[in-house]
């Protein structure tokens, strides 16, 4: 897991993570975290809103947009004093699950264990990439779909396989 935050927060759920035996780097930048990204591939992302230099949200859309195995990984997002336009941006950046922070262990692990879980297929398009939001299969109002194109769905099976390095 890649955990993206203040040195507190990270510190933080460093700890926490370590006592249920589950490894945690915690870079302290973006450009830290990118170098620990170039050479390693890492199954879970947390990032904090103030994520230093780049920011939080914009971090989880550049990390949506790259085509490393990342950009397919769950993305827990913690925001410290949630409001709906956070949530919303976060959830535009493509985050698969927003929590409260700071987190508690219990809080946490609920978190992680939904991201996880979650087997929503992840929409790779110009306007969008991140685990597809739509809650309903209905018609396309009015009937007439406005995309010019498709986007690329991945599906849950093809995410973990890209996840354990078997598409290359």
């Amino acid at each position: 897991m890649l955990a993206l935050g203040n040195d507190q927060a990270s510190s933080s759920l460093k700890d926490m993570m370590l006592r249920q035996r589950i490894g945690v780097v915690t870079p302290v930048n973006n450009r830290d975290a990118v170098e620990m990204m170039l050479d390693h591939t890492y199954n879970m992302l947390v990032i904090d809103e103030h994520f230093p230099d780049l920011g939080g949200i914009d971090f989880c859309r550049f990390i949506r947009l790259t085509s490393s195995p990342m950009a397919v990984a769950p993305i827990i997002f913690g925001i410290h004093e949630p409001d709906q336009k956070k949530v919303m941006a976060a959830r535009d950046a493509g985050a698969t699950k927003i929590a409260v922070m700071p987190f508690s262990f219990t809080t946490l692990m609920k978190s992680i264990e939904a991201a996880a879980t979650d087997t929503r297929s992840i929409v790779q398009h110009t306007s969008y990439n991140g685990p597809d939001r739509r809650t309903r299969m209905a018609p396309v109002p009015g009937g007439v779909d406005r995309r010019r194109t498709e986007p690329t769905i991945i599906d849950r099976a093809t995410q973990l396989s890209i996840l354990r390095g078997e598409n290359s």
